[in-house]
């Protein structure tokens, strides 16, 4: 499909050559019928001399983990023990073909493996399994999170909620108008400015800059938490919505990119239509 990346070896007189995957691989990616989640497992595998089960594959293949992502975490323990690990955070299980399932598990699978980059950046052994494997990895992420710069952190969170005030006093008016929720989501507009800074900070993107702090402070646009409903507490996505239309500007999950997003850009144009239309939640 001319994406861009794909090739290996442009010379490469075989499939698995010009494409960097093993031999044995080939007639597995004709039966995918060229899948591109698919072949990009096939490439890892190879590159890095590894020989992974049909099982191990398909998981990986589900998570979307990146080479260095899956390198830097097997330092310390078996691909087995990752995966695992990674379903049972999540709470839900590889394969199920459920989309919402599928992105909780590369959302865990991301949150995990940053959680053991951080430990390993603050020296901190990783040989020990109450830091290797932490009972609560939201917690044990966001703790990580908040170490790695505390100082700065803490400066900066007293520093907007100084200058930023009105976001925390205009919280129950926006809630009022902006929540909702379903079986399987909530939304709800930001609390105060140290929340939309934490939440900048928590998915590695750059919603907690003065820009958009300074847009819900003055009512130009305004920044709702779309997350689990089961999760509440957890960061999901990010939606920046206009003030003066209801009209979505933005939407971002971790590291800016949307997760499952077919699916969640349905889910938020229909919550916005029932803004709109006043409808009931």
């Amino acid at each position: 499909k001319c994406q861009y990346g794909i090739v290996a070896n442009e010379n490469g007189k075989t499939m698995n050559t010009f494409l960097g995957i093993r031999k044995q691989r080939v007639r597995q990616l004709k039966e995918s019928r060229g899948d591109l989640d698919i072949l990009k497992v096939m490439q890892m595998e190879y590159r890095m001399g590894a020989v992974w089960t049909d099982e191990q594959f398909a998981h990986l293949a589900e998570l979307h983990l990146e080479r260095g992502q899956i390198e830097s975490a097997i330092e310390y323990m078996s691909l087995q023990q990752l995966l695992n690990r990674i379903e049972k955070y999540a709470g839900c299980e590889y394969g199920t073909g459920c989309s919402s399932a599928s992105h909780r598990l590369q959302s865990t699978a991301t949150t995990y493996v940053d959680y053991l980059n951080m430990r390993r950046e603050l020296g901190y052994d990783l040989s020990n399994m109450i830091y290797q494997y932490p009972r609560d990895l939201k917690a044990a992420h966001d703790r990580m999170v908040m170490e790695s710069n505390q100082k700065e952190m803490d400066k900066r969170l007293k520093e907007v909620k100084e200058k930023f005030s009105g976001i925390r006093k205009q919280y129950r008016k926006l809630r009022k108008k902006y929540y909702y929720e379903d079986e399987e989501y909530i939304i709800r507009p930001a609390r105060s400015a140290e929340e939309i800074v934490m939440e900048g900070r928590l998915l590695h993107h750059c919603v907690g800059g003065d820009t958009y702090l300074s847009r819900h402070d003055t009512g130009t646009s305004y920044i709702l938490m779309l997350r689990f409903r089961e999760d509440a507490d957890n960061p999901y996505i990010t939606v920046e919505i206009d003030a003066s239309n209801d009209r979505i500007r933005q939407w971002y999950g971790a590291y800016d990119k949307k997760p499952d997003q077919k699916h969640m850009q349905e889910w938020i144009d229909q919550y916005v239509y029932k803004l709109q239309n006043n409808l009931p939640a």
